[in-house]
């Protein structure tokens, strides 16, 4: 009976809630907010530094905290029956550990709550849904390690840097065949792999379509769009990228196709000095004004090539457009205006100091922005679905929650595998526009009515119960400390207004309120059975927020 009163009055919350009625964010919810957009969460402790604090200052300070990198894990034999006998006691396990992305899914989730580089991170979990490389196909942790650790070391540095050692990382190689790429034969029948070429230009720089200054895709006469490059481009570019193999491990003798080593770049595969498996011919690469590069010279070793074909795409006028808006929707807003786009673009194009591609002067832009900060809040088309890990990062993290980061399930439930992208495209490609509306919602791929209630389910183990894992001690939880003294029944509105303020930085209705307020107070004189005590209090009040659609949607 408790539950279906609960639902009942949080669907009521639902249907209640009007634009009307949401107050304009102060100085210090939008504070939250910003807190919400450039880390995994704000904290109540963190919150409270507004007055002697400004997101200029944490952005700048953030930048110089170390990054919390992945840790080094040891290879297993390809073969999962070597590596985990069947016999073994410990089989189950062993598969989960060392042949899954089991262990970075706890690293990761332990970071994002409890890492002080928070913006880093962020960025760089950011950066890994634009760059995937999928652990449906790299199997073992540590093979994927590496390249986690080049998204966080890179996420604040700049993008030419990130792009080079991501073309380089042996994970990506084999995700996206460019590891042991042959030249192409005398005969024709060997013909370089095109695949990474194609989803560098497509998915990890400049997209398909040519922009205007704006940030508007550019339309031809025959009114379609103009492409940004084409397969002469892409042949070019996969003809550069020929040649590299996996790193000669110590003491081995380089081959035309080492062996599997994800621990190291990718190397040239060189027979007496000459990079003899590279094509040496011609190549065509990206036209456009003032490019760099647009043809390959002849006879330039593989790292030339490489390295020239990497400046002319960074270089073309679509990179900062193309990557801005990504991090844009990212971050803050799933449809940033023009205006929007175009000034993180420039921030991109030049950090105020002639430098192009500097991440950090990008991510500051996108989060400075006035489109992102004050008063936005209150159009109907801002905001973001929060996707499952960030719903879960968040709420732990404002709740003073502790873990042991085995929450991978609990996300994969809801239609986020952390690092198991399904495809290159990621866990939801964009673009797509929410069914019904002229909106973009790329998040909102993965929700549906089963993933909402299994996210509402979420919310009632954390505040009734907690979230046990098999060891002892362990599991995770969060704290009533702050909560409880607050769940008076003399004022219910000092519980609500920390919710408000915390959960939803000032925008809960009055409605809301209203209804929230009536399920938690009740007349003691005349001895109600339906009164409760702070705990309990509490525990409605929590979860009539976080299931309610102004939680579910950042804005």
């Amino acid at each position: 009976m408790q539950m279906i009163l609960k639902t009942a009055i949080m669907m009521a919350i639902i249907f209640m809630v009007t634009l009307s009625d949401r107050a304009i964010a102060i100085d210090k919810n939008d504070w939250v907010r910003f807190l919400e957009q450039a880390s995994f969460g704000p904290t109540p402790d963190l919150i409270d530094t507004w007055q002697s604090n400004d997101p200029e200052t944490w952005l700048m300070s953030q930048k110089l905290i170390p990054a919390s990198q992945y840790s080094i894990l040891p290879s297993f034999p390809a073969s999962k029956n070597i590596g985990c006998p069947n016999k073994d006691v410990n089989y189950i396990e062993c598969r989960r550990d060392n042949y899954s992305m089991y262990p970075l899914q706890v690293e990761f989730f332990k970071n994002a709550i409890y890492a002080p580089d928070q913006l880093r991170l962020r960025v760089a979990y950011t950066l890994g849904q634009i760059f995937v490389v999928s652990g449906m196909e790299i199997d073992q942790p540590s093979s994927m390690v590496p390249y986690q650790n080049i998204l966080v070391n890179g996420a604040l540095g700049n993008f030419r840097d990130l792009l080079e050692k991501i073309t380089l990382n042996a994970a990506m190689g084999n995700y996206l065949d460019m590891v042991n790429n042959d030249k192409p034969s005398a005969n024709g029948k060997v013909q370089p792999n095109e695949n990474y070429a194609r989803e560098l230009l497509q998915l990890f720089s400049i997209g398909l379509y040519q922009f205007n200054g704006d940030g508007s895709i550019q339309i031809g006469p025959d009114g379609s769009p103009i492409p940004a490059y084409n397969q002469s481009v892409i042949e070019g570019l996969a003809h550069a990228f020929t040649g590299w193999t996996y790193a000669t491990v110590s003491s081995a003798k380089p081959k035309i196709h080492n062996p599997e080593n994800y621990l190291q770049p990718m190397e040239v595969y060189r027979n007496k000095g000459v990079d003899s498996n590279h094509d040496k011919n011609i190549k065509h690469l990206l036209t456009y004004p003032g490019a760099k590069f647009e043809w390959l010279a002849a006879n330039q070793t593989a790292e030339t090539d490489l390295k020239q074909a990497l400046d002319n795409i960074f270089y073309h006028p679509n990179v900062g457009l193309f990557i801005g808006k990504q991090l844009i929707q990212y971050l803050v807003t799933s449809n940033p205006s023009l205006g929007y786009v175009t000034r993180v673009a420039n921030a991109f194009d030049d950090n105020g100091s002639g430098e192009r591609g500097d991440l950090f002067a990008t991510v500051r832009a996108v989060l400075l922005d006035p489109e992102a900060r004050g008063a936005n809040v209150m159009n109907t088309d801002y905001g973001r679905l929060r996707e499952p890990a960030l719903f879960i990062t968040n709420l732990l993290r404002i709740l003073e929650g502790s873990s042991d980061g085995i929450l991978i399930d609990k996300v994969n439930d809801m239609g986020q595998n952390i690092f198991n992208a399904p495809s290159v495209f990621g866990t939801y490609p964009r673009p797509f526009q929410v069914k019904g509306t002229s909106l973009e919602g790329p998040e909102f791929q993965i929700e549906s009515s089963k993933t909402t209630l299994i996210r509402d389910n979420f919310v009632n183990t954390l505040v009734y119960s907690s979230i046990v894992s098999k060891a002892p001690g362990t599991g995770t939880k969060i704290s009533w400390a702050r909560l409880n003294p607050l769940a008076t029944n003399i004022n219910p509105n000092l519980l609500l207004e920390y919710l408000n303020e915390k959960l939803l930085h000032g925008t809960m209705p009055a409605q809301m309120k209203i209804i929230i307020a009536g399920a938690l107070t009740c007349d003691i004189n005349a001895k109600q059975t339906s009164c409760k005590n702070n705990k309990e209090r509490a525990q409605t009040a929590l979860y009539l927020v976080a299931t309610s659609a102004l939680y579910h949607i950042q804005r």
